[in-house]
């Protein structure tokens, strides 16, 4: 069992009022089950300073990584872990490709396999010589539980508390907001869709929403890709007055047991950091 340590930042005052719920938001996850568990200890531990506590993942938290069956019964229990009120589940572009390789693994399966679905396999079925892309989908049928896969399939696929937009990879600053927004979640591999795009996205410093002065909590693009501190994390990942974002991709895709999270409350935040001890 690995050790881990949690890193708090400083309070700093967002831009714009968010909202007067205490918002957890919980970057990629990609399997890293030992750094969610710890994750989540660390959210339970935070004092409540709202009457409603919310916790929302941005998406990717299976493939890659060593545990993405044990991550899911992870955020199944996340609510009382975490002592929050609410928790929301957005899909990353992780579960997209999960569930096209399920709906048509002629079609799609090899590309899931080839971004960390074999990982997910791996778990659920170690050693297996399975060759045939239909038996790949049953074998995860059988592991992933159906309660996840509806979530992923109907749950929300971005939040907005405030002035703050919670989405898993971003906006397109010429795109409309709510067209991009609500685009479709299954059988779209492109880079202009909420769940995969990075440029222009990423240096676009005109602000976003219909005022442009929403702020977007994403993941999707690592901030960060070697084990690190809290401080060197934030220098990378926090944009929010250059670029009206937040980061909280710590790299885990890279398989790094690294998990950033972040903690809103009225005019301020803070960004934080699990990682396993150097």
């Amino acid at each position: 069992m690995e050790k881990f340590v949690c890193q708090i930042g400083a309070w700093k005052a967002l831009p714009d009022i968010s909202s007067s719920t205490q918002i957890f938001a919980v970057g990629d996850v990609h399997g890293q089950a030992q750094a969610l568990a710890a994750t989540l200890d660390a959210i339970g531990e935070v004092p409540r300073c709202a009457s409603h506590r919310c916790l929302i993942f941005l998406g990717d938290l299976i493939d890659r990584g060593p545990d993405s069956l044990a991550v899911i019964d992870l955020v199944e229990t996340a609510k009382a872990r975490s002592c929050v009120d609410d928790v929301i589940i957005l899909p990353g572009n992780h579960e997209l490709m999960l569930l096209d390789a399920l709906d048509d693994p002629m079609m799609f399966m090899g590309d899931w396999l080839d971004n960390g679905g074999d990982a997910v396999i791996q778990e659920a079925l170690p050693n297996s010589n399975v060759i045939k892309l239909a038996a790949f989908a049953e074998i995860a049928l059988s592991a992933i539980p159906p309660w996840f896969l509806d979530r992923m399939r109907t749950g929300p696929t971005w939040h907005q508390e405030g002035s703050l937009l919670f989405v898993h990879a971003g906006l397109n600053p010429h795109t409309e907001t709510m067209k991009f927004l609500t685009q479709v979640r299954t059988g779209v591999y492109g880079t202009d869709h909420w769940a995969w795009i990075r440029e222009p996205f990423l240096d676009w410093t005109g602000g976003w929403g219909p005022e442009r002065r929403w702020r977007v909590v994403h993941g999707h693009t690592p901030a960060i890709q070697v084990l690190t501190n809290q401080d060197l994390f934030a220098q990378k990942a926090d944009q929010l007055l250059t670029h009206g974002r937040l980061c909280l991709d710590a790299g885990a895709a890279l398989d790094i047991p690294q998990i950033a999270w972040a903690e809103f409350h009225e005019k301020n935040y803070r960004l934080n950091l699990i990682r396993t001890q150097l």
